[in-house]
């Protein structure tokens, strides 16, 4: 049983459940232990814990963070890799199987992203550059990105063409399923707290890249379905700020340009956006 299973779960427990019922589905044997760490603030349904037995349930009195949230069940996973797993993410193929073979050849690798497809089987572009202020504009969800999902800048930005089928180094993987090796962990450390939502993953990945760790994207194994939105669905102010918040900390904490002008311009830049985003989302 070489795979731990770290799912965080927020008010998400329709889609909680088909995440479950996945991972009984494909391979279990090969999981050693599931933890799901509940930011809830409704009590769970009566039947949950008896419907998933091998389930370790791990409730915060308050909603702590992804990271916070993920790093509590971090300090009891011991199988050799760890998954974190969205709720509202369904594996839908063998994938711990061929992982372990691969990462077992591959010991360099401290991060591994499997393909992961939206919901209408389109790759979802879960590998991805680091962002840079062309991110803005050519990031997975910006308008000319889904206007002109084909332009080079894109392309660049985000790994999606179905055409790839080798594995690849990227600089970062989705955390809607990564795969992480704990012994990696041990020595880069935990997630960052400071990010409360979103952009830890690209944190992360960063740090075991610094670290002389690689960061695989591995097309191959999966796929994974992700219904994008649905963690985050009953709680569209509190994620729509967080994203801002968390990418404005990313720029700043690896920012090397004087004065650090490229974190001020990434401010403002995400003052605008939040607020336009945020007028919309009042209107609807």
């Amino acid at each position: 049983m070489s795979f731990d299973v770290i799912i965080v779960n927020y008010n998400c427990y329709e889609a909680l459940n088909s995440c479950l019922s996945g991972l009984e589905k494909w391979e279990p044997a090969k999981i050693n232990a599931i933890y799901v760490v509940d930011n809830s603030q409704r009590p769970r349904p009566n039947d949950m814990v008896r419907r998933f037995p091998g389930v370790t349930w791990l409730a915060n009195s308050k909603n702590v963070g992804f990271a916070s949230a993920v790093n509590r069940a971090l300090a009891k996973a011991t199988a050799p890799y760890v998954c974190l797993l969205n709720p509202d993410a369904v594996i839908a193929g063998p994938l711990w199987g061929p992982l372990e073979e691969w990462l077992k050849k591959n010991t360099y690798v401290g991060i591994l992203g499997p393909k992961i497809l939206d919901a209408d089987g389109s790759i979802q572009g879960s590998a991805r550059a680091f962002p840079s202020l062309a991110t803005v504009f050519f990031g997975r969800t910006s308008l000319i990105s889904r206007l002109w999902p084909d332009n080079p800048f894109t392309r660049k930005n985000i790994l999606s063409s179905p055409s790839l089928g080798e594995p690849i180094s990227v600089d970062w993987v989705s955390g809607a399923c990564m795969i992480v090796k704990r012994s990696a962990i041990e020595d880069v450390g935990t997630m960052d707290p400071r990010f409360f939502l979103y952009w830890e993953d690209c944190d992360w990945c960063t740090r075991f890249r610094f670290a002389g760790w690689k960061v695989i994207y591995h097309p191959g194994v999966g796929p994974v379905i992700h219904h994008v939105g649905q963690a985050s669905k009953n709680a569209r102010w509190l994620a729509l700020y967080h994203f801002h918040r968390s990418a404005v900390l990313l720029y700043w904490k690896y920012d090397r340009t004087p004065a650090r002008i490229g974190s001020l311009i990434a401010l403002a830049g995400a003052t605008l956006r939040f607020a336009a985003l945020g007028l919309k989302l009042a209107l609807s």
